[in-house]
């Protein structure tokens, strides 16, 4: 399976590239007055407004690195049991690609409640890699007020 490899911190992660619709250049977007902190607001992709999380605002406290290799990664969020919608996530170092067998990921054997988006782990030469599930990844609070909006008349 193909893997898209970015950086939390110092740490690396991987999502199935499956998952990906695009991987895009870092974009100034539009802020969202009261969303909650990990997101940071939301861009135009196709004449579509896609909600923008910041990763590392999410898992570390801080928010991405303006850095050439900080991109955009277009995602399809499993929403229900209806088509997926896409959500745009800001990611740090988003340069590469590995090809893994799923099975050769492994129970990292710590549990986080805070984070049930990190899933299992593999390792390389360089070190672990962990793997982000995709459907975990925002708080149901969150998933709801970026995709479960009323609709206004």
């Amino acid at each position: 399976m193909l893997f898209l490899l970015f950086q939390l911190g110092e740490d690396r992660y991987a999502i199935e590239a499956a998952k990906v619709a695009a991987v895009l250049p870092l974009v100034v977007p539009k802020a969202i007055p009261g969303a909650p902190v990990a997101v940071a607001g939301a861009f135009d992709y196709h004449g579509t407004p896609v909600p923008l999380i910041d990763l590392s605002q999410l898992a570390l406290g801080r928010p991405a690195q303006p850095r050439h290799s900080t991109r955009i990664i277009v995602v399809e969020y499993p929403i229900d049991d209806s088509d997926p919608s896409q959500l745009g996530l800001i990611a740090e170092n988003v340069s590469e690609t590995l090809v893994r067998d799923p099975a050769e990921f492994v129970p990292s054997g710590v549990r986080s409640d805070g984070a049930p988006y990190l899933g299992r782990i593999a390792t390389d030469s360089r070190g672990i890699v962990q793997w982000v599930q995709i459907d975990q990844l925002l708080p149901d609070g969150v998933r709801d007020l970026l995709f479960n909006q009323p609709v206004v008349s």
